[in-house]
């Protein structure tokens, strides 16, 4: 949805609201009728969308759209969020109330997709996706090892994704690796630049692969950032650490 959309919608939902409820006042049975009525205006505006979500692949992983929102813990914790700002129904707290949500169930779902994930990665050695996936969990706990070796799995099944080889790179440089890093960065910056980059692909059998996966996304741009800032590490290395170890010898 564009953020005009967002803001028709969410302007729709106060509007019911105030139709249907005779007090503004900001309780934990109001966060339940915002949910009922956001429900029918996403339903009624969004075609396309809800036909995606009925269309998605059926998968063994965790659906953040199987989120249930209507708990007594989720609108506890939504208004104990809010409550302390809001005391009255208005078009802004309608968007905080599914603002808040969201963050409440992206939280909740990445729990449960790094719990899927940790469990199934090591029985898929073949399959790049997912060792890709797990990859980028290990890489953003700066669990760099494990990260790397998944990495390294998947790079057997297809060494001509930039994304993998990117990957890599980053993964040597918290290694301390830093001139393997910079040839994985050139390879992944020459995969993009001579189009000649093979995105991951998922060749097993479709419901082990997430819906909604938390991935890393590369470019051009990217790799040489972060070969600039392998430049400075080794400049840094160069006329700050190297004099320390001149100055001890005999």
């Amino acid at each position: 949805m564009t953020s005009q959309n967002i803001r028709k919608s969410i302007q729709e939902i106060y509007t019911n609201y105030c139709e249907r409820v005779y007090t503004d006042e900001f309780t934990l049975d109001s966060i339940t009728t915002i949910f009922d009525i956001g429900n029918e205006i996403f339903l009624k505006n969004n075609d396309v969308e809800v036909e995606k979500i009925y269309n998605r692949q059926p998968s063994n992983a965790p659906d953040i759209m199987d989120d249930e929102p209507y708990s007594l813990d989720r609108a506890l914790a939504i208004y104990e969020t809010l409550a302390p700002k809001y005391s009255h129904i208005n078009a802004e707290l309608v968007q905080k109330v599914f603002e808040v949500n969201s963050k409440f169930a992206w939280k909740d779902y990445k729990i449960k997709y790094k719990e899927y994930i940790y469990s199934i990665y090591q029985e898929h050695t073949n399959d790049e996706y997912i060792n890709y996936l797990a990859a980028v969990l290990f890489y953003e706990e700066r669990n760099y090892q494990e990260a790397l070796k998944c990495i390294n799995f998947a790079l057997i099944q297809n060494n001509s994704s930039s994304l993998f080889t990117h990957i890599k790179g980053l993964c040597l440089i918290q290694l301390g690796e830093f001139e393997s890093a910079r040839t994985y960065l050139y390879q992944a910056l020459f995969l993009i630049e001579l189009l000649q980059d093979i995105p991951p692909r998922l060749h097993g059998a479709p419901e082990i692969y997430p819906n909604y996966p938390i991935e890393y996304h590369t470019s051009a741009d990217l790799v040489r950032n972060d070969l600039n800032k392998l430049d400075k590490v080794d400049s840094f290395f160069d006329f700050h650490v190297m004099p320390l170890f001149a100055g001890q010898s005999v």
